[in-house]
């Protein structure tokens, strides 16, 4: 199977939902700690290293970004969150700006919550779970970073992952060597069929 991820392109970052690109089509929110590894994720998605700017500082993005994957799927690349740095103010208004996204995109299919798998379901993660429970919006978990751990402490966080979420689906990803975001893509495309 073809993957159609590759021709992914950045279409531009918001502020304010009001400027978003045109409500239609399939839209997969990305979503995660600041250190989780989500743009190296979007960046092994897409096979473009350069399509997601990664940063050695955490909470640098503080708008959402879109991504056009192609006419019809969009990325939809959220602030990190859990970062302590980010200002009182800023941290409001990113609340504002993700509600109001959550709430009013009828293009929203799901979202990527993506957390390292060294320290899964932090009570950020959690809140996030919940914050798509409360809109609706179903939730892919995938555990980022697995080259960092041995094959039975991947098992061990999976499982352990698994039974606190209820859920047989917990995608492990490494962007270092590419494992995993076949199975994510496959996963992705699932919701638009």
């Amino acid at each position: 199977m073809q993957n159609i991820f590759t021709k992914t392109t950045f279409m531009q970052g918001v502020l304010n939902i009001k400027n978003a690109p045109p409500d239609e089509g399939f839209e997969f929110v990305l979503a995660g700690r600041s250190n989780a590894g989500k743009s190296s994720a979007l960046n092994c998605l897409a096979k473009n290293k350069k399509l997601a700017r990664t940063s050695k500082m955490p909470g640098r993005t503080t708008e959402i970004n879109f991504f056009k994957v192609n006419d019809e799927i969009k990325l939809v690349d959220l602030p990190g969150y859990g970062f302590s740095k980010m200002s009182i103010d800023k941290k409001k208004n990113l609340d504002i700006l993700l509600d109001n996204y959550f709430s009013t995109r009828r293009s929203l299919c799901a979202a990527i919550i993506f957390m390292d798998i060294r320290h899964p379901l932090k009570d950020s993660d959690i809140q996030m779970m919940e914050f798509c429970n409360r809109h609706g919006v179903p939730f892919i978990s995938v555990l980022t970073k697995s080259d960092k751990l041995n094959s039975s402490a991947i098992a061990k966080s999976t499982k352990s992952v698994e039974k606190k979420l209820n859920s047989q689906s917990i995608i492990v990803t490494s962007s270092n060597n590419d494992e995993g975001f076949d199975r994510l893509s496959k996963k992705i495309l699932e919701f638009i069929k």
